[in-house]
């Protein structure tokens, strides 16, 4: 490709819009400004208009090229107006509309505008001070006293026994731990920022007990702590009002920056309307979905959770309520899993752990899949601005902790993908650790068209 003709091509991506005056192409394809030193505020702008664009401020001109008097490549050229796209989708989710917009503001108004993306020094969080109300730690095993479900669980055995010292134990266990979270509920309420929310739907004790650890691990990671940052656990905190804690948890996705989406065996109403009302927001949510990799560990793993979570429950009974979470299709398509669920066949606990292995890891990467390639609603419209905001899927802690960063400071990096349906080009802003679509420009000109003519409109 000839340099003018790469030249117009990146004009064309930098106005969103194909040349309005084409005719006067021909007059340009002889002209190589790189060969005369470059390209210079003036020189720009006088190629806009020959091409039927509207000029821009020199101070538009300065931030696509990082004050450089003149553009002397056209890589340095490509740089600068690659630089703008991503701006302009994580902005205005509107190449053309960026353009009209941001090449006529002047340094003050440019600045203002950028803002909300520029990176944010890891000092302002270092330099916090620690909370007045701390959170007093429950630990994962006694995070389940917290749950719906264990109360009635405990005072029917009470009832039925109350003389029995395990379940008065147990009951006397229940209130000291909600009483402690609370406890940590109050404290939550008092903090004066709130930095992450934690979405998650816990039923089972091995739920909280995963749950807690993966908290613990992520925010112990060497690049969070030092950050300082709060975030709100649902697996310290407890309230016994429905309607109250429906506000609070409604106040915390208000507040937090970004949400991080727990995948888990079963998800929930609940935790689903927590990642789309983040998404509504224009704020960006972290699904963590774990990756499975070792079944030997997960075997080991199950065996010491089943004693110390289920004492009093055998492992052939745990297997036997698991797996229809894991294998719901099992009770009727596989002969094995019939007869040990009907008691037909004597359960072999090595082959279940290595089935439930098996359709936990299928579970988790159908789960993964779904969000990184082929739900659409793991990309949804900030209802303020009409961005779509798409989910970032990680698969590991050190992932998440790292893109966790990344978004606190501001500093998530980006590339632009070209996808082709047709004779349509969407354009796929690629969020670099997770791998994920972020924004996009849908290539489908009657739908832009009309979503810019009505989104925004007051209804």
């Amino acid at each position: 490709m000839a340099t003018m003709e790469k030249i117009i091509s990146l004009i064309q991506k930098l106005a969103g819009q194909r040349v309005p005056f084409p005719k006067y192409m021909a007059k340009l394809e002889e002209h190589d400004p790189f060969s005369h030193g470059g390209i210079g505020y003036n020189q720009l702008n006088e190629l806009l208009l020959t091409l039927g664009y509207d000029r821009v401020t020199l101070a538009f001109f300065n931030y696509l090229f990082n004050e450089e008097p003149k553009v002397k490549s056209c890589e340095v050229f490509a740089d600068g107006i690659n630089k703008f796209r991503k701006h302009a989708m994580l902005l205005y989710g509107n190449i053309k509309f960026a353009f009209k917009t941001l090449s006529s503001y002047d340094k003050c108004a440019l600045e203002k505008a950028l803002q909300a993306i520029q990176p944010i020094s890891s000092d302002k969080f270092r330099n916090r001070a620690d909370p007045i109300h701390k959170i007093n730690r429950i630990s994962a095993e006694e995070a389940y006293y917290l749950g719906y479900i264990i109360k009635e669980e405990i005072e029917n055995k009470f009832e039925s026994d109350p003389h029995n010292p395990i379940w008065e134990e147990k009951r006397r266990k229940l209130q000291e731990v909600r009483k402690r979270g609370q406890e940590n509920h109050d404290a939550y309420l008092t903090y004066d920022h709130m930095d992450v929310y934690i979405a998650t739907s816990m039923r089972e004790r091995h739920e909280f007990f995963m749950v807690g650890g993966f908290i613990r691990e992520l925010f112990g990671h060497d690049l969070i702590r030092p950050l300082k940052l709060r975030w709100f656990d649902p697996t310290q905190a407890y309230c016994d009002d429905r309607f109250d804690k429906g506000l609070v948890e409604g106040l915390m996705l208000k507040r937090s920056k970004c949400t991080i989406y727990h995948i888990q065996e079963t998800d929930t109403l609940g935790k689903d309307c927590e990642l789309a009302a983040t998404l509504a927001q224009g704020k960006p949510v972290i699904a963590y979905v774990p990756k499975l990799v070792d079944p030997d560990t997960f075997k080991t793993g199950a065996m010491l959770l089943a004693k110390q979570l289920y004492p009093d429950t055998s492992i052939e009974d745990l297997v036997h309520h698991l797996l229809p979470r894991y294998y719901p299709s099992g009770a009727w398509e596989d002969e094995q899993v019939r007869g040990w669920l009907s008691g037909s066949r004597t359960i072999d606990i090595n082959q279940a752990l290595d089935l439930l292995y098996r359709k936990a890891q299928e579970l988790y990467e159908i789960r993964a899949r779904a969000l990184c390639e082929s739900h659409p609603l793991a990309l949804q419209v900030n209802l303020s601005t009409g961005v779509a905001n798409g989910v970032l899927v990680v698969r590991t802690v050190n992932d998440c902790a790292r893109l966790l960063e990344k978004i606190i400071l501001n500093a998530m990096e980006f590339e632009i993908e070209e996808a082709r349906i047709d004779d349509r080009v969407t354009l796929l802003l690629r969020e670099k650790i997770s791998g994920c679509v972020f924004r996009i420009v849908t290539g489908d000109e009657l739908l832009t068209n009309t979503f810019w003519n009505f989104y925004l409109e007051e209804s």
